[in-house]
């Protein structure tokens, strides 16, 4: 009985080795992620959201690289969200109304470029993936969970604002060989539309 006990603690003291020794650092883990996800050509698939109010977004979405993005809303549905990463509009056909905000000052870096400033831990690590916690002082999201699969491409991200709130982000469906038009990137406001210019800009 000595004997096996004695094998199980080596067997367990070499698992903790072999651990220590390929574990990966909080930092290394943020830069694979930035750098998995500025890799990617396009994509489409499902992006769902909450709100720190209870409300939830799901959308199709369609992405090329770099920055340019098209969401296309089931929930609440008549709503498109659309950048070719020098322009965003946001139109809703419920009201008829659409903003029109101006990128050239930046803006459309996306996830990896919003966690730039954040000093990153490893809190979870397993043959699906990793869950890299970032913190930052003084940011508009405090902190930040990024779940990624095990090649670093983001399947779940937790936003932490200042005030307490948390905003929930999800992946699903997704695809990067589907075909994507480039022209659906420029969007066509209809001309019987309210147009608001950079909404973004008033305070």
């Amino acid at each position: 009985m000595r004997k096996k006990s004695r094998i199980s603690f080596i067997v367990v003291f070499i698992m903790l080795i072999t651990h220590s020794l390929y574990a990966i650092t909080g930092d290394e883990a943020l830069n694979k992620f930035r750098a998995r996800m500025s890799s990617i050509g396009k994509l489409t698939g499902i992006i769902s959201w909450s709100g720190p109010e209870g409300e939830t977004y799901t959308g199709a979405f369609k992405y090329m690289s770099p920055g340019k993005i098209y969401v296309k809303f089931s929930n609440p549905g008549g709503k498109t969200v659309v950048s070719n990463g020098r322009t965003l509009w946001v139109y809703s056909a419920g009201s008829n109304m659409c903003g029109v905000q101006d990128l050239a000052g930046g803006g459309s870096g996306g996830i990896a470029a919003l966690t730039s400033g954040y000093m990153a831990i490893v809190t979870a690590e397993g043959p699906g993936g990793y869950t890299i916690k970032l913190k930052g002082n003084g940011k508009t999201f405090p902190e930040i969970i990024l779940m990624v699969d095990s090649t670093f491409f983001l399947r779940k991200a937790i936003l932490k604002t200042q005030k307490g709130g948390v905003y929930n982000f999800s992946l699903s469906n997704v695809s990067s060989t589907d075909a994507i038009i480039p022209s659906i990137f420029d969007f066509n406001v209809p001309s019987s539309a309210q147009i608001v210019k950079n909404p973004l800009n008033i305070k």
